[in-house]
């Protein structure tokens, strides 16, 4: 997500003193732990946030959605409030608690939930991922729209290869409670040009079989992803 992307680049900053930032971004499918949220069609997003130097953080991020194939496009606008801080010289860690609303379409508006995210960073090479929703929207087979719990986690390795060019890869694995629980495992590899303040991301991205026992079509198999990104 450009939300992520945006402000990983700004919380370097940080603790020189107060600073707003963000990003746009447009992505020719938006991706979330593997699962479109826009029917496999472009996205244009962008993420608007402050952080003050005691590493306090809270912003906005917006993107478009089609969740469902048979609807038309409307808007995911999420708003976001955490903590940014240096357990070490090397190391960062992030705690984000996030509101993701769609304001604009009584269709989508019941795939509103909650998410706290815990990121621990090291050299910016190697990161850790993990989450936890109260009420993630989950469709079932017998009763239709539900609210479950959900937790995932997700590591990431990214390295610098050759000038401005770097290589990540990263998986995970989500889960959904329930009556009728499951989960499925993702993964992705990829590479990014710096072009500060642009950045060109092309990955490739792929699930375990799970993925569409629980989301169907959403689910990415073999996909391919591009994105172009420029922070302020």
């Amino acid at each position: 997500m450009v939300l992520l992307l945006g402000l990983a680049a700004g919380t370097a900053r940080g603790a020189e003193g107060d600073l707003w930032g963000g990003s746009v971004g447009v992505t020719s499918d938006y991706l979330v732990r593997g699962i479109s949220r826009s029917n496999d069609q472009a996205a244009a997003q962008i993420d608007l946030h402050y952080l003050d130097a005691s590493g306090f953080v809270v912003g906005l991020f917006a993107s478009n959605v089609r969740i469902s194939s048979r609807w038309p496009s409307s808007v995911e606008l999420d708003a976001f409030i955490g903590y940014v801080w240096n357990p070490g010289r090397d190391w960062q860690g992030r705690a984000v608690l996030t509101h993701y609303a769609y304001p604009w379409s009584k269709k989508h508006s019941g795939y509103a939930y909650d998410e706290l995210n815990l990121d621990l960073s090291f050299r910016e090479w190697l990161n850790v991922h993990v989450t936890y929703t109260p009420d993630a929207p989950l469709i079932s087979p017998y009763r239709g729209l539900i609210e479950v719990t959900s937790q995932s986690a997700e590591v990431t390795l990214q390295h610098r290869v050759l000038g401005k060019l770097s290589a990540a890869a990263g998986a995970g694995y989500a889960f959904y409670n329930g009556q009728e629980p499951g989960g499925y495992g993702y993964w992705s590899v990829g590479a990014t040009y710096d072009l500060t303040p642009l950045s060109l991301v092309l990955s490739y991205v792929n699930t375990t079989a799970g993925a569409k026992a629980l989301f169907y079509n959403a689910a990415a198999d073999d996909s391919w992803s591009g994105t172009v990104i420029w922070r302020f």
